[in-house]
């Protein structure tokens, strides 16, 4: 038998065997941008700042295509050499419940590669069996594919039904070892029906990522929320309605701020007109982008008008604006997920959250989630449960 056989083998049954032993009723799916490793200071993030006890799920990202069309680390120096790779692989050893998945794609890498690779079925078999050997080789549990985004930024129209049909023969491949398929999908409502057919993807995927954030962009010439209720609310309807099963839609948030300088410093409100793309943070140091634990820097030292609306916040000071989520709207978003029964939340991302605890506890955003999901637990036990159960049975539930 060869090297990769036996290590399929081997892999199948230590997937099965955690499937059994680790089911969840609800994903905490937090990604990881491993550039983040190269910021400074307190910026700087490594799988040493994983817990490793408030995710069900690590999303490693991202790898990408090579000239071959094949999967290949975009930063093969931090992934293989530094052993990225290997190093958030290895926190399953702390928790064997932890699900390590490795994202393809990615905003950078466009779209035209993955079309490419998408258009006939001889090219998406061999696609997925290059996923099921890297996903073995490197030890990772699935595999999120990020292509974005299926009919622009290069593609064709017929990505829409090559995209589903990509998925269906990754899930086929992969599958009976064990090895999971997710997808991330976009908010742009004019990608249903052609980029995204939800019925064919519905029946192939595992789960569906929704990045419900960044409805107005950075580069906007006017002023908007970055994750409003009501437009989360509309993406997430577009996706049931359309035939997605609930428990597979993984609700996603962002654990950033999209920031603009404003035009005219007396014009505060949503929708003032933008003079220029915000200014970027001291660590991420990206135009348009503040990391959260950014946002709490900066609260320390200037006082801002702060808004809450449509269960999101923006805040001011002079000519600066930002959009972005706190503990409370996180926690309220993510009641709202449960109250849907969608299949979790998915939080972009880690290395943005206050992961140091420098502004208070650490990862507030990740554990406002698993907050309010362990009091959707309690309120559900008592409302359905407990009538039949004892304190001990109680006790057993809620840390199930």
């Amino acid at each position: 038998m060869s090297v990769f056989f036996t290590l399929l083998f081997l892999s199948s049954l230590v997937c099965i065997s955690k499937q059994q032993e680790c089911k969840n009723d609800v994903e905490i799916v937090c990604y990881w941008g491993s550039w983040a490793w190269y910021r400074t200071e307190i910026g700087q993030f490594t799988s040493d700042d994983l817990d490793t006890t408030i995710c069900t799920k690590i999303i490693y990202t991202f790898a990408g295509l090579d000239e071959k069309l094949e999967i290949s680390p975009l930063d093969h120096e931090l992934d293989v050499t530094m052993k990225g790779y290997a190093n958030v692989t290895n926190l399953k050893i702390k928790n064997p419940c932890l699900k390590v998945i490795l994202a393809v794609g990615g905003w950078n890498e466009g779209s035209q590669k993955y079309s490419i690779a998408a258009y006939t079925a001889e090219r998406r078999q061999k696609f997925a069996d290059n996923v099921l050997k890297f996903l073995v080789y490197y030890d990772f549990d699935g595999i999120d594919v990020d292509w974005e985004y299926p009919t622009t930024r290069g593609g064709v129209l017929a990505d829409g039904e090559n995209f589903a049909a990509l998925l269906r023969t990754v899930k086929d491949t992969i599958s009976p070892w064990g090895f999971a398929v997710s997808t991330a999908v976009a908010i742009d409502e004019t990608l249903i029906g052609t980029a995204y057919i939800i019925k064919d993807i519905a029946d192939t995927v595992d789960y569906v990522h929704l990045m419900a954030y960044d409805y107005v962009p950075s580069t906007s010439n006017k002023t908007g929320l970055s994750s409003p209720m009501s437009a989360m609310n509309k993406s997430v309807s577009l996706w049931l309605d359309g035939g997605l099963p609930a428990k597979k839609l993984i609700l996603g948030l962002p654990a950033y701020a999209r920031n603009f300088v404003l035009q005219d410093p007396s014009q505060t409100g949503i929708g003032a007109p933008v003079g220029e793309v915000g200014r970027p943070g001291p660590f991420t140091k990206e135009d348009g982008f503040l990391a959260y634990y950014e946002v709490l820097d900066t609260y320390k030292y200037v006082d801002y008008t702060i808004v809450s609306v449509d269960g999101t916040n923006y805040a001011y000071l002079d000519d600066e604006w930002l959009t972005y989520e706190n503990v409370e709207t996180v926690k309220l978003k993510t009641q709202y997920a449960l109250d849907l029964n969608l299949g979790g939340i998915m939080l972009w991302s880690l290395d943005t959250d206050d992961f140091r605890g420098k502004y208070g506890n650490k990862y507030p955003l990740l554990n406002a989630i698993n907050d309010a999901i362990q009091e959707h637990k309690v309120l559900r036990y008592r409302n359905v449960i407990a009538p039949f159960r004892s304190n001990k049975q109680m006790n057993m539930f809620i840390h199930e």
